[in-house]
Order: C-alpha cells, then sequence, then structure tokens
C-alpha cells in the first residue's frame, strides 16, 4: 500500500518547484523530504523525479501525482460529505490557466466560489495549448485549454471563445501597413508573440490572409500586461483579446488592422473525472460564469 506521507513530499516538491520550498510548506527539513522521496523510489524501484531546477517528475512519478490529486481531492469531498473539521486550514486548488484567461475573465469567474468555501488559488501559467501537460503530469486538478479531447481519466466542459483583434498603434500602422495587411509588409514588419510556443500569430496569418511563411521579425513578450504596452509603444502589431484592448480601440490609442476578422479561440475546461466536492463546484461555477461572458 502506498505511504501517502511519501507521496504528498513527492507532490509538493513538483508543485513548489524545489526541495527547499517543499520543506518550507511541509514544516521539514530539505533532508527529511529527499529521504521521503528516495524511500518511494526504492519501495517502487523506480526514479519519481528528475533533479533538474526546477525537478521534474518522470512518467512514473506523472502517474503518481494524478492519483494523488485524485485521492486528496476525494478526502476532501468525504470531510465535506461527513461534516470532518478542517482544523481552520484553507483547501488548495491548484489550476492550469492561461495568461490571457487570467487577466480577462478567470478571477472574477472563481473569486465568488474562493471566497465562499475557503478555497485558495494554486495557478500554474502556461500557453494555453499547453496547460492540458499540466493535468497528465497530475500537477493540476483541471486547466483550461484550447484542446477538446480530454485526457485519459478526465472530462471537457466547452467554455466559450474569446474574440482577439489585429492591433497595432496608429503610427506602426502609418508606417508599416499604410496600404493594409499585405504579404510584403508582412515580411517586413515587426510582430509581437508571447512566446515561442504561441500559434496563435501564425494561425491568424495562414487563416486570414493564406501566408503560410513564418520568416518575419518578432518579438516575445511573456507577460499580457506588457505584450499589450509593447504594441501601444509602436514595438510591433499583435493578436490581443478583445476584452483587453477594447478601450485602447475605443479612445484610438490602437488600430484594427483587419476588422473583419475575430479571430476566435475556443476554451475548454479540463478536468479530472470526479464528479463530487471541489471539482464539481468549480466546473459549475466556470461553466455558468462562461454563458454569461461568452454567450456560451
Amino acid at each position: 500500500m502506498l505511504d501517502y506521507k511519501l507521496l504528498r513530499a513527492l507532490a509538493m516538491v513538483c508543485q513548489e518547484g524545489g526541495f527547499d520550498k517543499a520543506a518550507k510548506r511541509l514544516h521539514l527539513t530539505q533532508s527529511a523530504i529527499s529521504q521521503r522521496i528516495r524511500q518511494l523510489e526504492d519501495q517502487l524501484g523506480s526514479p519519481l523525479i528528475i533533479r533538474g531546477n526546477p525537478p521534474q517528475p518522470t512518467a512514473m512519478g506523472q502517474r503518481l501525482l494524478a492519483h494523488y490529486q485524485q485521492v486528496a481531492q476525494l478526502e476532501s469531498d468525504l470531510r465535506g460529505e461527513i461534516s470532518l473539521p478542517r482544523q481552520g486550514e484553507f483547501l488548495p486548488l491548484p489550476i492550469g490557466i492561461n495568461e490571457d484567461s487570467l487577466a480577462t475573465w478567470f478571477i472574477d469567474a472563481v473569486a465568488p466560489l474562493a471566497l465562499s468555501r475557503n478555497f485558495t488559488l494554486r495557478l500554474s501559467v502556461d500557453d494555453q495549448d499547453e496547460t492540458h501537460r499540466l493535468l497528465r503530469d497530475g500537477l493540476v486538478l483541471g486547466c483550461v485549454s484550447t484542446r477538446s479531447e480530454p485526457l485519459q481519466g478526465c472530462s471537457a466542459v466547452y467554455l466559450g471563445s474569446m474574440d482577439y483583434r489585429c492591433v497595432a498603434s496608429p503610427a506602426f500602422a502609418a508606417e508599416w501597413f499604410p496600404d493594409g495587411l499585405r504579404s510584403e509588409a508582412i515580411a517586413k514588419a515587426p510582430a509581437v508573440i508571447y512566446n515561442e510556443k504561441d500559434r496563435l500569430h501564425y494561425r491568424f496569418l495562414e487563416e486570414q490572409l493564406g501566408i503560410t511563411h513564418h520568416d518575419f521579425p518578432h518579438h516575445y513578450i511573456p507577460s499580457t500586461h506588457a505584450f499589450l504596452g509593447a504594441i501601444a509603444a509602436g514595438l510591433g502589431y499583435g493578436l490581443v483579446p478583445q476584452p483587453q484592448v477594447a478601450p485602447l480601440l475605443a479612445g484610438a490609442a490602437a488600430l484594427d488592422l483587419r476588422p473583419e476578422a475575430k479571430s476566435p479561440v475556443h476554451l475548454y475546461w479540463h478536468h479530472w473525472d470526479l464528479k463530487t466536492g471541489a471539482i464539481k463546484e468549480l466546473t459549475e461555477t466556470l461553466v455558468n460564469f462562461a454563458r454569461g461572458r461568452f454567450g456560451k
């Protein structure tokens, strides 16, 4: 039988990104954390962590983390059903989220639930095409993703679509796109892209303009706030969520370079296939909020 004291040590190292941080969370020494994980590895006869910076779970470690998250959730559900005292503790909810959703709607959606149920949010931010990896690795209970197909043992619920606009500052548009978004200008004009994982800009060029070459200058700005700031400052043009860029468009501080193109990104909520407790409440909260915000 698995020793969940040892499993918790493994989970904390992966969630906190290091042995020292895990030790502080569990009020143990770093040596004690290392010993617990080594003991678990000895019992299972397999390495569970790639000891890098930060530590990463192996394939076996990922399976154990997924199991631990589900057991922890089931235990929390049981406490609620039989009214066991929480001893003043808050229940942590590890969630994978993309930064655009975090900046535009997610906190509004979950804040009432977190406040009423003493949940603490443990958010891991990644590109919306990549957050499902956090769920697969057992690091989160659920995630917002652009992928529609659920992982094995998980469910996926469609939330709705968030429109993106291709925008630039008026001065940038006048300098680089005086005749509109033409292929020749796009090959020379600097673009603003979130990071190397972000495919949204490339999909926009392919779907809206039929441009398949990716040989153009571009900035990587991996911050939602700084991303829009870079565009407003004239560093380049890029795809920005409609709710975020609307004030700049209304004030003529930014121009929509392709007004007829909304470039929707479809969002799905993926979660472990548990039908009670925090996951059920969180799923219902997100779906209900999405109906109002996205017109689901």
